[in-house]
This record gives C-alpha cells, sequence and structure tokens, in this order.
C-alpha cells in the first residue's frame, strides 16, 4: 500500500511536471540564416517574425526560416518578455513590423556587431527606424541595456 501511494505520487509528480512546461508557450526561433556581421553591412526583406520587443526575423516574402536572419533593434530596448511591459512591447512590435518591408543596417553594440545568435541592426520600415515606431506608439523602454 504504501509502495503503491509512492509510485501514484511520484506519478502525479511528473504528470504535473509535463504539464507545467507544456502549458506555457513555445518561444522555437526559427530564423537560422547565416548573420551579416561586418559593421555597415546591410539587409531588407520583410519581417516574418517577432521574438521578443527588441528582436525579430527579416527573410524573403516566402521561405522558410533557413533564409531569415534575425536581428536585435539597437535603438529601441523593451523590457524582457517577463518583465512589467514585455509581452506588450512584443505586441507592439508585432502590429507595427509583421509581414512588413524593412531596410536594415548592422551596427555596433557593446559586444560588437552580434550577440548569440542575432545580428546587431537598425531597421527602417518607410524610412523610419523601428524604434522610433514604438517611441511614437507609447511602448515602454527598459530591458537590461543594449548589447
Amino acid at each position: 500500500m504504501v509502495c503503491e501511494r509512492s509510485a501514484i505520487n511520484t506519478l502525479a509528480a511528473v504528470v504535473g511536471l509535463l504539464l507545467a512546461t507544456a502549458a506555457g508557450p513555445a518561444f522555437a526561433d526559427p530564423c537560422e540564416a547565416e548573420l551579416p556581421t561586418r559593421e555597415g553591412a546591410e539587409f531588407a526583406g520583410v519581417v516574418r517574425h517577432i521574438i521578443d520587443g527588441d528582436s525579430l526575423c527579416v527573410g524573403p516574402a516566402s521561405g522558410d526560416g533557413s533564409t531569415w536572419i534575425e536581428a536585435r533593434l539597437m535603438d529601441f530596448d523593451a523590457p524582457e518578455l517577463r518583465e512589467p511591459g514585455g509581452r506588450e512591447a512584443m505586441a507592439a512590435l508585432r502590429r507595427l513590423a509583421l509581414g512588413r518591408p524593412v531596410q536594415c543596417v548592422v551596427t555596433r553594440g557593446r559586444s560588437g556587431t552580434r550577440s548569440w545568435d542575432r545580428t546587431h541592426a537598425i531597421c527602417r520600415i518607410d524610412g523610419r527606424t523601428i524604434g522610433e515606431l514604438m517611441r511614437a506608439a507609447n511602448v515602454r523602454e527598459g530591458g537590461r541595456g543594449r548589447q
């Protein structure tokens, strides 16, 4: 009986753990193109995926993530997703940029022209930087700082 309760408790714990990890949204990063890293290099395309409030993927109008470049916007510093305002910043970037054509220029940040799997860039939509568009939409800034 004790062994049976222990097995039931263990099973319940495992099921609970699985549900807890599966219940949250998955944030798979589909951007897999080679990153341009030379300062001043230009790339353009359509915003294909929003990662958070200051990171997005740019690629051709058709195609898969193997052709999408992940860019960290260097002119806007959004709160992290888990911080207050982070989800709102991501939603605003999605409204403002997703599906729109952009022109980007690789820009140096504190850690150079890239961090992790992202190139540092300033991207423009219709001549205005995305940072300008985010501020004009009253999106809160306040992340951990530019990389």
